[in-house]
């Protein structure tokens, strides 16, 4: 083969890798001022993960300290380093459950943090034959964290595509899951 054909793919190739690396960082949580706990959850499939965009009510891939949250899939930058991270969020049903994958994170509080959350559609191969099952979930929330408060916030496509926030209340006694304002959001400025 040509070794200007051969230059000419290993430059594309390391070109597509640098755009992966970019958008499979890692959220940026805060070190400082008020926080909140937040609990991501996803079920363990073929899932495209979580994505946050600190004190942002849209999502933009351009926005500061956006990053990954969590992700089932093994991706070249990610490589699910914040997956099965703990820092102290109160046990549930789901972080026990290892049909999810869940990640906890530092959010600043009293602000806005907006989440994506993407399931493509299933490609289902059959011989030569392939197909696509419209199966594909992709969900846009806002959650405004209160001061010194845990979330859990639950992505999931079985029965239905849809996302639910509580907070954890929990006392000496017990725990309480309590639902939670979660907003609907839209794209501001997310090109690709």
């Amino acid at each position: 083969m040509n070794k200007n054909i051969l230059f000419l793919m290993a430059i594309c190739f390391l070109l597509s890798g640098c755009n992966t690396l970019k958008q499979n960082v890692v959220v940026s949580e805060p070190t400082g001022g008020e926080r909140a706990r937040v609990r991501v959850v996803i079920q363990d499939i073929d899932y495209r993960g979580v994505r946050a965009y600190p004190s942002s009510t849209c999502v933009n891939d351009k926005l500061p300290g956006n990053g990954m949250v969590a992700n089932v899939q093994m991706v070249l930058g990610f490589e699910k380093n914040l997956n099965n991270k703990k820092i102290g969020i109160p046990e549930t049903a789901y972080s026990g459950d290892k049909n999810f994958v869940t990640s906890e994170i530092y959010v600043a509080a009293n602000e806005p943090i907006t989440f994506r959350f993407h399931k493509p559609n299933t490609k289902i191969e059959a011989g030569i034959y392939s197909t696509w099952r419209n199966d594909g979930c992709y969900m846009k929330k806002t959650l405004i964290p209160e001061p010194n408060a845990d979330y859990e916030l639950i992505f999931t496509d079985v029965p239905q595509c849809m996302a639910t926030a509580q907070k954890i209340v929990k006392t000496n006694e017990s725990m309480t899951m309590v639902p939670v304002e979660y907003k609907d959001t839209t794209d501001c400025g997310r090109k690709r």
